[in-house]
């Protein structure tokens, strides 16, 4: 251990009590100055318990549409507008399809649909997916859409 420089003041903030109340369904960002390192973290209680219950999915289901769902609420909380972030996939595995539909600030919907023939107990992320489609939309909603406003020339200088 090393003993502080004596041009160094050490101070110490104040410390505060732990939330007798846990803080669910909540994203939190965070930074550290001094790594400059910024990140987000997620936790997730009821509404991920609403999503996974409300279709009673089998526990390898469950299990990625959750990761789905937690990559989407951190992926989605970091857009800087109130619009929509969407992840879905289509492919040729046991769990075929996934949509996860977050929209700013607080809404959230998810679902799977999957063959329960093809699941096995322990199957990996890959192996449930199998080979498809990926794809992530930002929806900025009706107020954000591209047009010209009046007066103001296209390619050619004609207002329409």
């Amino acid at each position: 251990m090393t003993a502080p420089s004596p041009d160094t003041k050490i101070t110490e903030s104040p410390i505060r009590a732990p939330s007798s109340v846990p803080i669910d369904d909540a994203v939190l960002p965070f930074e550290v100055d001094a790594l400059d390192l910024r990140g987000r973290l997620t936790r997730l209680g009821p509404a991920l318990d609403d999503i996974l219950t409300k279709h009673d999915y089998p526990a390898p289901v469950g299990k990625l549409l959750g990761e789905a769902i937690v990559l989407t609420t951190l992926l989605g909380s970091a857009v800087k507008f109130d619009g929509r972030f969407i992840l879905q996939t289509q492919t040729d595995g046991p769990v075929s399809f996934m949509v996860v539909d977050f929209q700013a600030p607080d809404r959230l919907r998810a679902y799977a649909r999957f063959d329960a023939n093809r699941l096995t107990p322990r199957a990996d992320s890959a192996t449930l997916l199998g080979k498809g489609h990926l794809a992530m939309t930002i929806d900025q909603g009706p107020d954000m859409s591209r047009r010209c406003a009046r007066g103001h020339g296209g390619a050619r200088g004609q207002g329409r």
